[in-house]
């Protein structure tokens, strides 16, 4: 296998990290092709091309390239990965429950990578008929440019980069049926929020085993699905009380995303919002940091590549847990770990962190080399390489 076929011209970031693997793949000697989404007709001529039956292996997040495109899909031949008998690994860069619609009618070659553990335990649970590649957590990159003067530019105390979605855009959903299911999914919210060490999926499975008592696989996959919202609530809910909490406590926050103008709270002067951003610009501006903030996206036994970027690049992280990410980086190395539901407490530890400014590059230091040495998109295209060689 010494050819990869990657995807650009969807979603930005997952584009960014296939890139940084990319280069990678490159240098152990693999051809890599990136099919350009925005651009179908062109692609798919060059695809057939460019592919070997038997030396072709396909890279792809979130499903791009298996959701039958047409320039790699049609009803009479099916998928050009079955006809040419490549592999498809998908990189999953949410909880299966966001894809079950996508988990239907694969190609043959189908692996399927989580980046939680407790992601892969529910996939191997619920969607057995697919093959489980296994873990392989999100990455960091460190930005690098010829010419760019770090200590030329504005720092900045407390930077968050992400998106922030405002708790009423998600009451229609909330309401969908009527006000009985409405208390329903309610009680799971309230209960995630209150047990925020908690997945989503126990929560559900335990409100619907107690009103309806055991629940069929089939039946729950199905069910947890139409449950996304709940995911997308609690997590925006956090990321709120926690930028909230800052700024109330007369913390500066920097913010890069959309939808932070409909955050209330009161000193909004403290809080300044840029526009969003590719993932680049995130990075560049992580050297001006500080400290970043991350708030992980109901991850419990996984990472967020927004921990690895502050760290490698010059940002102490302050980040609410999952178990994977305790194992991997310890308190003082590169990271400071927060409550969720004792958040009184962060902005003391941010006040004390600003205080000792000149000690803030030793603890960037001391996880940085772990980083480096785990946890950069080459490391996790190496294991990819083993993965696909072995299943050849």
């Amino acid at each position: 296998m010494k050819r990869i076929v990657m995807f650009s011209g969807g979603v930005e970031t997952l584009a960014y990290f296939s890139k940084e693997m990319a280069k990678e793949f490159e240098k152990r000697g693999y051809t890599v092709f990136f099919y350009d989404l925005k651009r179908e007709k062109e692609s798919a001529r060059r695809l057939r091309k460019f592919i070997k039956a038997g030396e072709t292996v396909m890279i792809t997040f979130n499903f791009q390239g298996l959701e039958k495109e047409p320039g790699v899909y049609s009803e009479r031949e099916g998928y050009i990965w079955d006809g040419y008998g490549i592999p498809c690994y998908n990189i999953a860069a949410d909880h299966p429950y966001f894809y079950h619609d996508r988990l239907q009618d694969l190609p043959e070659r189908y692996y399927h990578i989580s980046i939680d553990r407790c992601q892969e335990a529910y996939f191997k649970t619920y969607y057995p008929e697919y093959h489980s590649q296994g873990f392989l957590p999100l990455a960091g990159t460190e930005y690098a440019e010829n010419g760019y003067d770090e200590t030329e530019q504005p720092m900045m105390d407390v930077l968050l980069t992400g998106n922030y979605t405002t708790l009423s855009f998600f009451e229609p959903y909330i309401n969908w049926i009527n006000d009985e299911y409405a208390k329903f999914y309610r009680g799971i919210i309230n209960e995630l929020i209150e047990n925020s060490c908690e997945t989503v999926e126990e929560v559900a499975k335990k409100h619907c085993e107690r009103e309806l008592g055991k629940v069929a696989e089939d039946d729950f996959r199905l069910v947890l699905h139409k449950m996304i919202f709940v995911d997308l609530y609690v997590r925006n809910y956090y990321r709120g009380e926690v930028v909230k909490t800052l700024v109330e406590n007369g913390i500066t926050v920097d913010v890069i995303g959309k939808g932070w103008e409909e955050l209330e709270c009161s000193h909004k002067e403290n809080l300044r919002i840029h526009p969003q951003t590719d993932s680049e610009t995130c990075l560049k501006e992580l050297k001006k940091a500080k400290l970043s903030i991350n708030v992980m996206p109901w991850f419990k036994d996984g990472a967020h590549d927004r921990v690895f970027n502050s760290i490698l690049n010059g940002a102490v992280c302050l980040s609410d847990t999952s178990k994977y990410l305790c194992e991997e980086l310890k308190e003082g190395e590169g990271v400071y770990y927060y409550d969720l539901k004792r958040l009184e407490k962060l902005p003391v530890k941010v006040k004390e962190l600003l205080q000792k400014e000149d000690g803030l590059q030793d603890i960037v230091a001391k996880g940085k080399a772990k980083v480096l040495e785990k946890h950069t998109w080459k490391q996790r295209a190496e294991i990819l390489i083993n993965w696909f060689e072995e299943n050849a």
